[in-house]
């Protein structure tokens, strides 16, 4: 049904709800009324000169005069924008009405949301896996932004068409998102949705941080499998309980999202994305397209969902309950442990507004500050030399005896004691006979002898070449001497030469701890990260290990993303086999080469390098290396992803130091 109009005074439309919007917001003209929300609407409008549709999001005008609401609002776009992710819907334009509303105009998600899709019918497991895996990597860029989403359920996850004939999958609704900065005071009131939302975040003082939304992935992931969210922490019953062709293995790795106590939980979005991708196939079937008919889209998820039919979410449980006792966690299944974090006594959130008690995606906010008492910065936006890039010219100074590694090999020291007399380790020079004879019994020599006597010739004839012999003994000593002088020195210069070279387009770079040091282009900064959890990857190593990674853009590096970039990450998991990790080093849309032996310049590491070309997903080439220090100790899994024939593996290896675990 076409909207109708008047243009009487100001024009105004209205949709067959009844709820009115302008014809047009700038150069957009509006269509019709997508969803309606407590806080904001989400209108249908056209884009004459781009000829495509978008989607533009408008504040609710009886909030107008809210600078608190007003200031999240923007800050929802400002967020989307700097982030500007393939995963993530984008912000292409920010303005307002004449009447002072704020809104932003966002890409129209033609083909719904993963809720429409859920109630429209199960999804298959495989499917739910790789949905989840791909939504898992996205909230890794929000998080990387230094921002918890908070709010993760299915009706914040979009579907958009590709020109290919595909779809693409869109985190949207950062309405609730937060800095982490403002996020681990000492008080923070409860905030998301119930059913979906981490024990910290349903009680007073709970303090938060980037887990919060891995419980979110968590129970999403449940939701997809189980047919319904998990209900209130903590979460007694598995997903395969609750529906046939879930394994154990998919319990093992969605429960762990779950676990009450978030020391227990996977460490990021990155680990928890890792570990799902343990579980598909070898072979991945590509998700089918679906194109639900007329998408719902819900306006203002963040606070509470309103379908456009009317309808709502299944009932959930009540409110998430405080903290349960810790679970036992085999140590397999233990992640790296955070400091206690408190809560924010400036936290603002915005009021619960008046709506369904069983609505099983309704959420939960808290209360606004005062008028005109607003957030700081996020941590995004703070000046921080930590995110420099520490760049070596050449190999760092070393004090004797710091048993600190450099990043090039460097020359064992001369060697005590005298340097060889000759060449090839022959003898030293021995002079040739010299015809001396000791004179007979009865006929020694005397000094009273006359020169021009019989002995004092003969004298003369034995003396002489004696001095010869000594002569030419040092002469060969100075000469051998010399040689060796040389020859040591020769060899000193030939080895220097061996060294391997950082390449003129590389540069020099090592983790915080410096237990890594590497090479990699200039082009590819290095992230600040720590550490990595190898068990994310099902390798038999509990505690997280040193990790130095480095790539322009750190989201689209991750998964199938088409980011180059190198991570370099340590394990003590060296078992036959297991470097590089056989369930995430399967490139199934590439042409595998068979694997190369390797061993670095200087004999401290060895193992094998596997390259995948002519890759139909993500960057056309990547490189699987898994090396092994000489004595066992430890281990390396590297990745190498890259966007044009450069062949950057090698020089990156070359140039590798790793002094351990």
């Amino acid at each position: 049904m076409p909207p109708q109009c008047s243009f009487a005074r100001s024009p105004r439309c209205w949709d067959d709800t009844g709820v009115s919007f302008p014809p047009s917001v700038g150069r957009y003209r509006i269509d019709r009324v997508l969803g309606s929300g407590a806080f904001a609407s989400v209108w249908l409008g056209h884009d004459d000169a781009l000829e495509s549709q978008v989607a533009i999001k408008v504040l609710n005008g009886s909030l107008i005069d809210d600078l608190d609401v007003r200031n999240r609002f923007l800050e929802e776009a400002r967020i989307l924008r700097r982030a500007d992710s393939e995963r993530l819907v984008r912000v292409h334009d920010i303005g307002e009405l004449p009447d002072g509303r704020p809104y932003f105009v966002m890409p129209y998600a033609d083909l719904g949301t993963l809720g429409d899709r859920m109630r429209e019918r199960p999804l298959p497991v495989t499917e739910a896996v790789a949905l989840a895996e791909q939504i898992a990597y996205g909230v890794e860029v929000i998080n990387t932004l230094g921002v918890i989403h908070r709010d993760l359920k299915p009706s914040n996850v979009l579907f958009q068409s590709t020109a290919d004939g595909g779809e693409k999958l869109l985190i949207a609704d950062l309405g609730l998102a937060k800095a982490l900065a403002h996020a681990s005071g000492a008080f923070t009131l409860p905030v998301g949705t119930p059913g979906y939302m981490s024990p910290e975040q349903a009680r007073f003082g709970g303090g938060l941080d980037v887990r919060a939304d891995v419980y979110g992935l968590g129970a999403l992931t449940y939701h997809m499998l189980a047919g319904r969210a998990p209900g209130p922490a903590p979460v007694k019953k598995p997903p395969s309980e609750l529906r046939e062709g879930v394994s154990p293995a998919h319990d093992q790795v969605i429960m762990r999202a779950l676990e009450v106590e978030r020391e227990n939980r996977w460490p990021t979005a990155e680990a928890f994305a890792e570990a799902l991708s343990t579980l598909r196939p070898t072979s991945v079937p590509d998700v089918p397209a679906y194109a639900p008919a007329a998408p719902q889209i819900d306006a203002d998820a963040t606070v509470q969902d309103f379908y456009r039919d009317g309808t709502q979410a299944p009932p959930q449980p009540g409110p998430a309950q405080g903290p349960a006792p810790a679970q036992g966690v085999p140590p397999e299944m233990r992640t790296r442990l955070d400091q206690p974090l408190g809560d924010d006594v400036h936290t603002s959130e915005m009021r619960l507004p008046p709506g369904p008690a069983d609505n099983a995606e309704s959420t939960v906010v808290d209360p606004p500050k005062p008028f005109g008492q607003t957030e700081g910065p996020t941590a995004p936006d703070n000046d921080n030399d930590n995110d420099r890039t520490i760049a070596y010219q050449g190999p760092p100074p070393q004090a004797p005896g710091d048993n600190k590694t450099a990043v090039f090999p460097t020359q064992p020291p001369p060697q005590n004691g005298a340097p060889p007399m000759g060449q090839g380790g022959q003898q030293p020079y021995a002079p040739p006979p010299t015809g001396f004879q000791p004179p007979g019994p009865g006929q020694p020599p005397g000094p009273g002898q006359a020169p021009g006597s019989r002995q004092g010739r003969a004298s003369k004839k034995f003396v002489t070449p004696l001095i010869i012999t000594v002569v030419v003994l040092v002469v060969a000593l100075i000469g051998g001497l010399t040689l060796g002088f040389l020859f040591s020195g020769g060899d000193k210069k030939d080895d220097k030469k061996k060294k391997p070279a950082i390449p003129a387009d590389f540069a020099a770079i090592s983790d915080d701890a410096g237990k890594i040091k590497a090479a990699a282009p200039k082009a590819w900064p290095k992230q600040q990260e720590q550490t990595w959890p190898p068990s994310s990857v099902n390798l038999s190593d509990p505690q997280p290990r040193p990790v130095l990674r480095a790539t322009p853009d750190k989201a689209a590096f991750l998964g199938d993303g088409k980011g180059p970039g190198v991570f370099i990450g340590v394990t003590t998991d060296v078992r036959p086999g297991k470097l590089p990790p056989p369930t995430a080093s399967v490139h199934s849309r590439c042409t595998k080469a068979a694997p190369e032996n390797y061993t670095t310049p200087d004999g401290a590491l060895s193992g094998t390098i596997t390259r995948f070309t002519a890759c139909k997903v993500g960057t056309p080439s990547v490189t699987e290396v898994g090396l092994k220090d000489k004595a066992g100790k430890f281990g390396l899994w590297i990745r190498v992803k890259e966007t044009d024939n450069r062949n950057a593996t090698k020089d990156i290896l070359d140039n590798l130091k790793v002094t351990g675990p």
